[in-house]
């Protein structure tokens, strides 16, 4: 499996935008990119693409930026990754053509994946990041 650098911003967008919800403020690309170290020339590229999928809505004006278009409990990382990054095991074809052993297996491991994938929601990994952020470290 091969996560590609957009596909990989596109996420990170999503949330930063995901733990900035249940505001209706829309965010500032500015502000975005730079709370996710997203390059500005990518981000806006990005967001454009997040939008025409449906995942982003953006908003016009002095006070405009972007929001999410749906909450984070119904935006699910296999449904993003899929959308920006196309298919998450891609098979050589000769794997396919001669139908060896090990076509089955990677068939396997693209299932695995899909599965974990398809049930982590924004929500999900929002909360991740809430709890890190709750952890402290004491040394002696």
């Amino acid at each position: 499996m091969r996560i590609s650098a957009r596909c990989d911003y596109a996420c990170r967008a999503l949330l930063e935008l995901s733990l900035h919800w249940p505001s209706q403020d829309p965010m500032r690309i500015h502000d975005l990119a730079e709370r996710q170290g997203i390059p500005m020339r990518y981000l806006v590229q990005i967001l454009i693409q997040l939008k025409r999928l449906g995942f982003v809505k953006s908003t016009r004006g002095k006070q405009g930026g972007y929001s999410l278009a749906r909450p984070p409990t119904r935006i699910v990382l296999g449904e993003v990754i899929e959308a920006i990054g196309g298919e998450l095991l891609p098979i050589a074809e000769t794997a396919g053509k001669e139908k060896s052993v090990f076509a089955d297996i990677w068939e396997e491991v693209e299932g695995a994946i899909s599965l974990i994938l398809g049930r982590v929601t924004f929500e999900d990994i929002c909360q991740r990041v809430r709890g890190l952020d709750k952890v402290l470290i004491y040394q002696i």
